[in-house]
Parts: structure tokens; C-alpha cells; sequence
């Protein structure tokens, strides 16, 4: 990777960064009720509930995706396998040639 893209990905990195101190920082102050139904968390800060939320919004996607990626990996891997028999079918080894070679 070239050093204008570190820079970039580093100046972009610490500006978000940056955003979210100050959105901490300035909803600091500010308190919500949580209500889930069977109960009630009350006076929660504003940014933990967002970062809690954003967190878990993560997790919840890549749990999902989870089951359907490794079904993607077992498939890729049972197509190497195919093709690297369809190719040992077609290609004749080192073996075979230098046993040809010798032959004649």
C-alpha cells in the first residue's frame, strides 16, 4: 500500500474518531428510558445506547452471515478439489513424461 493511502486511511481514521468523541461528548448530558417491553432500563446516556446499538447491530449481521459463508468456503473448496482432478486427468505428470522420454 502506497503512504498516500495510509495517510489518508489514518487522517480518515482519526476524523471519525474524532466525530464520535464529540458526539460523546456533547449528548453526554443527555439521558433515555430503554424500553423492551417486559421491562424498562431507565436513564441510560444517549451515547452508550448508540455505540451499544451500533455494536450490536454488527454482531447480528455477521451471525447471520455466519451459516452462509462457510457454506460459500465448502463449496470453493470442493471446486479446487474438482478442478485439480480434472487437471491431473489432462495434464500428464512430470512422471509420465520422463518415463515417455525414456522410452523412446
Amino acid at each position: 500500500m502506497s503512504k498516500g493511502k495510509k495517510l489518508f486511511r489514518l487522517v480518515g481514521g482519526a476524523l471519525v474518531i474524532a466525530a464520535l468523541a464529540w458526539f460523546a461528548h456533547a449528548n453526554s448530558g443527555r439521558y433515555v428510558d430503554l424500553r423492551f417491553g417486559l421491562f424498562t432500563l431507565r436513564a441510560v446516556s444517549l451515547p452508550v445506547v448508540v455505540y451499544g446499538s451500533v455494536i450490536l447491530g454488527m454482531l447480528l449481521v455477521v451471525g447471520a452471515s455466519w451459516r452462509n459463508d462457510l457454506r460459500a468456503r465448502q463449496a470453493l473448496k470442493k471446486y479446487d478439489q474438482i478442478a485439480s482432478n480434472v487437471m491431473s486427468d489432462l495434464e500428464p505428470t512430470s512422471r509420465e513424461l520422463e518415463e515417455a522420454n525414456r522410452k523412446t
